[in-house]
C-alpha cells in the first residue's frame, strides 16, 4: 500500500509540474551607463546581459524588459562619434546585445531631439511599446514607430506575450513629456483602455510602467485587476502591494535588477509572484558579446576624453555622505551636490556677489557616493560650458531669481551661492536686494543666452546687463565648469 501511495504521489506532482507554467521576467529601469560604475563594484550591462543569458537556459519562456530612461542622460551620449553626437546610439547597440524583449519610454528619452531619437527606435532590435504617447507631426498625431528597410511599424500601445501556458498582457504608460513633436494622454485613461482590451484576450495583465511611485500605487488602486508593475523613474529599489497588485523598481544603473517568477495554474486560475532583487556586482561574470560592445563605446568614450583633457578614472573626491544629484530632487529644491557645484563655481570666480546656475545643467541623475572620480564630473555636467562675469542691475537679479522660482519642477530651477530669501525679499549676502545698484554675479554662458524656459529676457541685449566678462582661456578655470568642479574638489583634499 505504502508504495501504491508513493506512486499516486508521484503522479500528482507530475501533474501539477505540467499544469503549472512558470514565466521568469528579468526587469531594469533608468540605465544610463552602460559600465559598472563605483570602481566596478556595481552595475554594468555585460553582467546583466549574463543574468539574462542563464535565466534564459534554465527557462526558455524568459522576458528581459526595460521601465524606461536609458539613452540619455549619459556621459557618452553627450560625446560626439563619426561627426554626430552619439545621443543613446550606444545603449541602443548594447541593449541589443544583451536581449532586450520590450523596452518602454522614459521621460529623458526625450532629452535628445526628434531625430535622434527616431534613429535610436529605428536601430531597436526590441519593440518599444506605449499607451499614452504619439508623435506630432506637422501635419498630423500618429504612433511613434520603427522603420526597418523602408519599412514603418506603429509601436504598439501594449502586447500579449504566449507562454506554454499562459497569455500575459502587457501594457505600458509613460509620466507627461513636455515636448512639440509628443501628444501627452492621461496615463491613467490610456492605462484603463488597454486593461480592457487585454483582459478578455490573457490570462492576466502586468504594466510596464515609467511613473513616480505614488502614481504607480493610484495606478494600482483604480485598476486592481493588474498583477504586477514593473516600474522606473524613482532610481531606487522599493516594493509595494495595494490590494492584489505588486509593485517594483529596481535601482537606477543596474546597480540591481528584479527577477519576477510568475507561476499560473490554467485550472484553477490562480498565479503566484515570487520577485528577486539581486545585485549586479563583480561577481557575475560578463557576457562576452555584450562585453565586447561596451568595451568598442568605452574606446571611443576615452579617446574623446583625452582630447579634451580628462582622465576618467583619476579620483578627485572620496565622499561618505551620498550626493543627491535625482532630477526630482534638484529641480525642486538645494541639495548636497547642487551647494558644492554652487562653492565650486564660487571659488572659481573670486570677486562675485553671488552665483546662479540653473539645475538643468546637472544631468546625472542619480546619487553618487564613495570615490568621485573625473568621470563622475562629467557624469554631473555633461554638457560642460563656461562661466561668465555678468555685472548686472538689482531689478535684473531679482527678475531672475523670480523666474527661478517659479520654474520648479523645471531645468530653470536656479541653485545659489550667496543668495538667501526672507519672508518678503531677496537677500544677497545678508541683505536685501537693492534694485537701484549694480551687482556682479557668476553664471553659466547658457543661462545668458536667453534659451531657458521662462527666462528669455536674459541675454546681454538686456538693458539691466551692464557689463559680461568671458573667461580668458582654456588656463582659466571658468572655460569649463567640469574643470572648476574638479579643481574645486581636488584642493577639497588637501
Amino acid at each position: 500500500m505504502r508504495s501504491h501511495s508513493y506512486l499516486l504521489f508521484f503522479l500528482l506532482l507530475l501533474v501539477a509540474c505540467r499544469t503549472t507554467q512558470e514565466t521568469t521576467i528579468l526587469a531594469i529601469n533608468d540605465v544610463y551607463e552602460i559600465t559598472p560604475l563605483a570602481n566596478g563594484a556595481v552595475g554594468g550591462m555585460a553582467r546583466v546581459a549574463s543574468v539574462h543569458r542563464e535565466l534564459k537556459a534554465k527557462n526558455p519562456d524568459t522576458y528581459f524588459l526595460h521601465a524606461g530612461d536609458f539613452v540619455s542622460p549619459s556621459v557618452l551620449g553627450t560625446l560626439r562619434f563619426e561627426g554626430k553626437r552619439i545621443a543613446g546610439r550606444q545603449m541602443i547597440e548594447v541593449m541589443n546585445a544583451a536581449g532586450i524583449d520590450y523596452a518602454t519610454f522614459g521621460n529623458h528619452e526625450f532629452d535628445i531631439d526628434e531625430a535622434d531619437l527616431q534613429a535610436r527606435l529605428n536601430e531597436s532590435t526590441f519593440p518599444w511599446i506605449i499607451a499614452n504617447l504619439q508623435h506630432r507631426t506637422s501635419t498630423s498625431t500618429e504612433a511613434f514607430y520603427q522603420e526597418r528597410q523602408g519599412q514603418r511599424t506603429p509601436l504598439a500601445k501594449s502586447v500579449i506575450l504566449q507562454t506554454a501556458k499562459a497569455k500575459i498582457g502587457v501594457l505600458a504608460v509613460c509620466l507627461p513629456v513636455n515636448k512639440a513633436h509628443v501628444v501627452f494622454e492621461d496615463f491613467y485613461a490610456a492605462a484603463a483602455r488597454e486593461y480592457q482590451l487585454l483582459a478578455p484576450q490573457t490570462d492576466f495583465v502586468i504594466a510596464l510602467t515609467h511613473l513616480e511611485i505614488e502614481q504607480d500605487i493610484e495606478l494600482a488602486k483604480q485598476l486592481p485587476g493588474l498583477k504586477l508593475i514593473i516600474g522606473g523613474h524613482d532610481h531606487e529599489n522599493m516594493k509595494h502591494q495595494v490590494g492584489n497588485t505588486l509593485i517594483f523598481k529596481a535601482d537606477a544603473n543596474a546597480k540591481t535588477v528584479y527577477v519576477h517568477h510568475l507561476k499560473f495554474n490554467p485550472k484553477n486560475r490562480r498565479l503566484n509572484i515570487r520577485s528577486e532583487l539581486m545585485p549586479i556586482g563583480p561577481t557575475i561574470a560578463e557576457e562576452p558579446k555584450t562585453a565586447q560592445i561596451v568595451q568598442k563605446w568605452v574606446q571611443i568614450a576615452n579617446k574623446s576624453f583625452a582630447e579634451q583633457g580628462f582622465d576618467p578614472n583619476q579620483v578627485v573626491y572620496s565622499t561618505t555622505e551620498p550626493w543627491d544629484g535625482l532630477e526630482k530632487s534638484i529641480r525642486n529644491q538645494p541639495t548636497n551636490l547642487t551647494d558644492i557645484i554652487g562653492k565650486a563655481f564660487l571659488a572659481a570666480s573670486p570677486g562675485v556677489d553671488a552665483v546662479i546656475y540653473n539645475s538643468g545643467s546637472i544631468r546625472v541623475d542619480d546619487k553618487l557616493s564613495g570615490n568621485i572620480t573625473q568621470y563622475d564630473i562629467v557624469r554631473i555636467l555633461p554638457f560642460g560650458g563656461s562661466l561668465v562675469k555678468v555685472t548686472l542691475t538689482g531689478a535684473l537679479l531679482q527678475q531672475i531669481l523670480e523666474a527661478g522660482l517659479a520654474n520648479r519642477g523645471k531645468g530653470g530651477y536656479l541653485h545659489t551661492q550667496q543668495v538667501s530669501q526672507s519672508v518678503d525679499a531677496w537677500q544677497i549676502n545678508g541683505q536685501p536686494i537693492d534694485v537701484a545698484r549694480t551687482y556682479t554675479i557668476a553664471t553659466t554662458d547658457f543661462l545668458m543666452t536667453g534659451k531657458e524656459f521662462n527666462m528669455d529676457f536674459l541675454a546681454p541685449s538686456n538693458p539691466g546687463v551692464k557689463k559680461m566678462e568671458l573667461p580668458t582661456g582654456a588656463s582659466d578655470l571658468r572655460y569649463d565648469i567640469r574643470k572648476a568642479l574638479i579643481a574645486y574638489l581636488n584642493a577639497l583634499k588637501k
